[in-house]
This record gives structure tokens, C-alpha cells and sequence, in this order.
């Protein structure tokens, strides 16, 4: 698929050419919530997306956590929105459901495809100010246009605060 559909003789305009550069938003400052386990949407990483149209979305997601608050990830997407995610990441649990002990210093890593409002959870490195990882992409189709955002908070409820971190991007790329 290309997008936009450019014919032959067509004007080429700074907005036509534009039209063809995926979006790229970036956090350029850290946001911390503690004690809350209800994924909200974060204010930086959101972009509106068109009707009727065909997007390949990522989600770079730096971000830090003790053990004992973790974090989860859903997508706020427009209504009639169709896809899923693909997510990877620290693992937190082992086959078994036995709890990792900072699962992104030992090497153990989850990947999965959901829903877009399924909760995710990662694994830390234990620790509020080391950052992890964790990368969630789709391919997305709209059917009405509307709000694209990464919802976050803590897998399990703390006081000790989990951080989605400066330098987390959203790359929006229309094909369609």
C-alpha cells in the first residue's frame, strides 16, 4: 500500500509531500503515577488518526518501576477501530505464573499479540530510575476517525511510583 495515491502529472505540494512522512511524538518529560492500577491515558503519547483510513503504529516505551509496582499498557483507540497489538517486552511472570525477581536484568522477555484495550504487563529492572523497554505495534484500521493513545499505570497498586519516561515515541505512519 502507498499512501497517498500520487498520479501521474499531480502537483507536488509541501502538504502532499508531508502526507507521506510518518508522525513521530516524542515524551520529553517523565510522568510518575503511584497507587493507581486503572490504565490512563498518557497526555504526550496521543495522535488523532482519520476515518477510513489504514496506519502502522509503534510504540517505543521507556519507562522504570520497582517489582512490587510493575507496569501495564492498553491503547485508547477511535470507536470501530480493527487490529491488534503486537507487545514485547520484560517478561514478569515465568511459565507457571511464578513472579520474575527484576526480570529485565535476567534476560526473560514476554511477547504477545492482544486486543487493544487488553492490559499488558512488564517486568522491571527493579528500580526507579533504570529504565526498561518494551515495544507495541499494530497495523490499524479505522472505520471512524478519532483519538490513538498509549494508556498506562502500575500493574500492581504502590506507593512507589512507576514512570513512563522521557524519550517514549508514538510513530504514526498512514498507508491507506
Amino acid at each position: 500500500m502507498r499512501y497517498p495515491v500520487i498520479y501521474a502529472g499531480q502537483r507536488v505540494t509541501g502538504t502532499l509531500m508531508s502526507s507521506m512522512l510518518p508522525d513521530i511524538i516524542t515524551k520529553n518529560s517523565t510522568l510518575t503515577r503511584a497507587s493507581t492500577t486503572t490504565p490512563t491515558d498518557d497526555p504526550d503519547l496521543v495522535a488523532t488518526l482519520d476515518a477510513n483510513a489504514f496506519y502502522h503504529i509503534i510504540f517505543y516505551i521507556h519507562y522504570a518501576a520497582l517489582d512490587v509496582s510493575q507496569i501495564q499498557t492498553a491503547w485508547t483507540t477511535p470507536a470501530g477501530a480493527s487490529g491488534v497489538r503486537s507487545a514485547s517486552g520484560a517478561a514478569w511472570t515465568l511459565a507457571g505464573g511464578a513472579a520474575t525477581a527484576a526480570a529485565a536484568d535476567g534476560g526473560y522477555s514476554r511477547a504477545g499479540v492482544h486486543g487493544y484495550g487488553t492490559a499488558v504487563r512488564y517486568g522491571t529492572r527493579n528500580s526507579a530510575s533504570n529504565q526498561c523497554v518494551a515495544v507495541e505495534e499494530s497495523y490499524l484500521s479505522t472505520a471512524s476517525g478519532g483519538t490513538l493513545a498509549l494508556q498506562w499505570a502500575q500493574g500492581v497498586s504502590n506507593a512507589s511510583a512507576t514512570s513512563l519516561s522521557a524519550g517514549s515515541t508514538l510513530h504514526v505512519r498512514r498507508l491507506a
